[in-house]
């Protein structure tokens, strides 16, 4: 039976570089499906995939990379580090009810990347945190701001408890939370399928919101926030305006060569 079984392969460029499957056999069945209509359904979906469409998959690749650095330098920079801390922090009093907030920029983070991964290739290139925790590597940093004690006690403090038990106090300058929702929020601005005027009202609004509440939870120092504001603008600009112009001339150059 199996010698009667005939599988062809072939691995093809062009058309968007997708991939197509030939496949011819002496009739055998598996699983009650003709190998036949099998791969022809195979076949199909494969024909589908466009690989130039996701050409910045391996930007994944520095995901991993960036965990790695983080989970490392959570435990190991405990002490010794630069504090972060404003005069203004001593005006800014801890309110429970921003957690919640601060705990959807998670949501945030999973469900913009996996829509700007799929659907916009350039947002999500600037979706990234690997640079900043370099920094924190080279730059120790941390607050002392978290209260000792709640004055109410409730869910909300209770989830607060638990950000601080897993979340250590260092590694604050800048703020990830701040960088994060600044990239994620211009990113979804930039995307033409999200343009309805509700949707960018409630990604600004939220944006503002995630920014704030760091503050207010004393997860972070003002002074984390004012150096995370200015690099989500430098991560628009080299997204949006620098890299786009570096490419034309590029492509430019590359014109001009083979013309020669």
């Amino acid at each position: 039976l199996w010698d009667s079984v005939y599988f062809a392969c072939c691995l093809r460029r062009g058309g968007g570089e997708k991939f197509e499957i030939w496949c011819s056999h002496g009739g055998f069945t598996f699983a009650g499906v003709k190998t036949e209509l099998y791969f022809k359904m195979l076949n199909n979906a494969i024909k589908k995939i466009d690989l130039n469409k996701y050409r910045h998959a391996k930007y994944l690749l520095f995901i991993p990379l960036y965990m790695a650095i983080f989970w490392l330098e959570e435990k190991y920079i405990t002490g010794g580090y630069f504090v972060s801390y404003m005069r203004l922090d001593s005006y800014i009093h801890f309110n429970e009810w921003f957690v919640i907030p601060y705990v959807l920029w998670y949501p945030l983070m999973i469900g913009a990347g996996v829509y700007l991964f799929l659907k916009d290739a350039q947002g999500f290139i600037g979706v990234g945190f690997l640079l900043i925790v370099i920094f924190y590597a080279i730059f120790p940093n941390g607050q002392n701001l978290r209260p000792r004690s709640f004055q109410n006690q409730n869910i909300l403090t209770d989830i607060v408890k638990l950000l601080y038990k897993r979340d250590t106090n260092t590694n604050v300058l800048p703020s990830l939370h701040v960088v994060g929702t600044m990239g994620a929020m211009f990113a979804l601005m930039k995307t033409k399928a999200l343009q309805k005027w509700w949707i960018q009202t409630l990604n600004v609004v939220l944006a503002i919101s995630i920014c704030i509440s760091t503050v207010f939870i004393k997860q972070h120092s003002i002074l984390d926030v004012f150096t995370g504001v200015p690099l989500g603008f430098i991560y628009y600009f080299a997204v949006y305006k620098w890299l786009p112009q570096i490419k034309e001339r590029l492509n430019r150059r590359k014109t001009v060569l083979i013309g020669h």
